[in-house]
């Protein structure tokens, strides 16, 4: 166990159950497990899909395990209380009681995964999810929107900003 685990959470690769529960062609964009100074025992493990939030909790010395998951439909919007090590992503519900929070999580980590979390309530995931499905579409047409699934991937993790990705949107002749 590492000091950084302890005092700031760690990003995670997924989890055979997570992939198991996943509806077809869901993807998950980030993974992340909640720092152990929040929850020594068996801290949280919160993965960003493009469809929802799937926290998972270990239960009984990590045993067994409580998943629950929160679509972004239902979110209102998404803030970030950064602190020293950590930051907490607030999530307004719009239908339940409470509202989400997702504490202990680095404060890089945070910033990319408020980031995604805003985009799915925004809707703003083309391409993901039942409705914006596509007819069947041509190999052809496949390998001309190759580069512009490659950014909008990017996007979504964090890593350019809006207008690099616009910029780079219009430079590949999308707009």
């Amino acid at each position: 166990m590492s000091l950084e685990s302890v005092l700031s959470g760690v990003d995670i690769s997924i989890a055979k159950d997570i992939k198991d529960m996943l509806i077809p062609g869901e993807e998950v964009f980030y993974g992340v497990r909640q720092a152990r100074i929040e929850q020594p025992i068996g801290p949280d493990e919160i993965f960003v899909t493009s469809e929802r939030v799937i926290i998972r909790r270990p239960q009984v010395l990590s045993y067994m395990k409580n998943m629950r998951d929160y679509r972004y439909e239902d979110m209102g919007n998404v803030t970030i209380k950064k602190g020293f090590f950590n930051s907490t992503i607030n999530i307004k519900m719009r239908f339940f009681s409470h509202n989400l929070q997702l504490r202990s999580i680095p404060n890089e980590t945070a910033k990319k995964i408020s980031g995604i979390i805003q985009q799915g309530i925004d809707g703003r995931f083309e391409g993901y999810g039942e409705e914006k499905k596509k007819e069947d579409v041509s190999e052809t047409q496949d390998a001309k929107d190759a580069p512009l699934k490659i950014l909008r991937e990017r996007y979504a993790r964090g890593e350019i900003n809006r207008e690099e990705y616009h910029q780079i949107r219009k430079d590949l002749g999308f707009d």
